[in-house]
């Protein structure tokens, strides 16, 4: 929601996260059916044009990273991204799951 308010503060007709169904861990705004629905409600909303874009969706942690390493940005990406539930950027807090299919997929 908050991605949405700040995309039509600017004019962005597009929002782009990295959520992943494939690594699910339990945890419900990962899946494809939420974000398709945020987008609806999202439209709706603030009745003009929005796409959320998922180019993760489909990719476990290891091809994430292999990904990112492609364009030479693991680095930036480790250090830069938030996987963690306890809001801890980069590696995290290594005790969540999220923290969990990280790290093994590194």
């Amino acid at each position: 929601t908050l991605a949405g308010i700040y995309a039509y503060q600017i004019g962005a007709d597009t929002v782009i996260t990295g959520v992943c169904e494939t690594d699910f861990s339990g945890y419900p705004d990962c899946r494809d059916d939420f974000v398709k629905s945020m987008n609806t409600a999202l439209v709706k909303g603030m009745d003009r044009a929005l796409t959320i874009k998922t180019p993760l969706m489909w990719l476990n942690k290891a091809e994430t990273w292999a990904l990112a390493d492609q364009y030479n940005a693991l680095q930036l990406v480790r250090e830069n991204t938030l996987t963690c539930y306890n809001g801890i950027i980069g590696d995290g807090c290594g005790d969540c799951p999220s923290c969990d299919l990280r790290k093994a997929g590194l």
